[in-house]
């Protein structure tokens, strides 16, 4: 495994936009996506394995794809960190501290849901069963026993999709030319 480098984090960096992940591993740190911590199987620091379940499961269905991408290490690297930094756009539409207390109400508050209408929890619901679940979600203004559940589904798609579509390659995939608002100044890595 690589130990990360200032050189090799811009590299990477510039390669995969700001997906790039620092993560600690026994052997040192790794400048990773969120997709490739997936794939080496990074053990997930704040999340345990239901709620990461839950979450992925949610996440693919909202977009397709968002579970190869590597959304829960997504999630769980912005969850562990400070969150004065976290890139989750529960920061941007101002969701209370601790983050990982409303994605855990998200996913209990959906639960609670999928047993209402299906008799199920969202690990056991096939897919026209989490559509659905999804669909009520998603319908603005969706409070449920006080929690803003269309809050927690806005959060969760933006996350999602800024997981799936917000690298180059996910321009690629929708035929949309990537441009970086920010280029580097030239000579900067001298």
């Amino acid at each position: 495994m690589e130990n990360v480098t200032r050189r090799t984090f811009v590299e990477k960096a510039l390669q995969s936009s700001v997906l790039a992940l620092s993560f600690t591993v026994p052997t040192g740190t790794l400048l990773l996506t969120p997709g490739e911590a997936r794939a080496r199987d990074i053990p997930l620091r704040k999340l345990d394995a239901a709620l990461a379940r839950d979450l992925a499961k949610l996440g693919e269905t909202i977009v397709p794809g968002a579970t190869t991408a590597g959304l829960t290490h997504f999630l769980d690297h912005q969850l562990a960190g400070d969150p004065n930094d976290a890139l989750l756009i529960a920061r941007y539409f101002q969701v209370a501290l601790p983050y990982s207390d409303f994605y855990g109400a998200g996913v209990k508050t959906a639960n609670a849901m999928a047993k209402k209408a299906a008799g199920k929890e969202i690990a056991d619901l096939n897919a026209t069963e989490m559509v659905t679940l999804v669909k009520s979600l998603s319908a603005p203004g969706t409070v449920v026993d006080g929690f803003p559940a269309f809050l927690f589904y806005m959060c969760l798609r933006s996350d999602a999709v800024d997981v799936v579509y917000g690298t180059p390659e996910g321009f690629k995939k929708l035929n949309i030319p990537y441009m970086q608002h920010i280029m580097p100044p030239e000579g900067w890595n001298g």
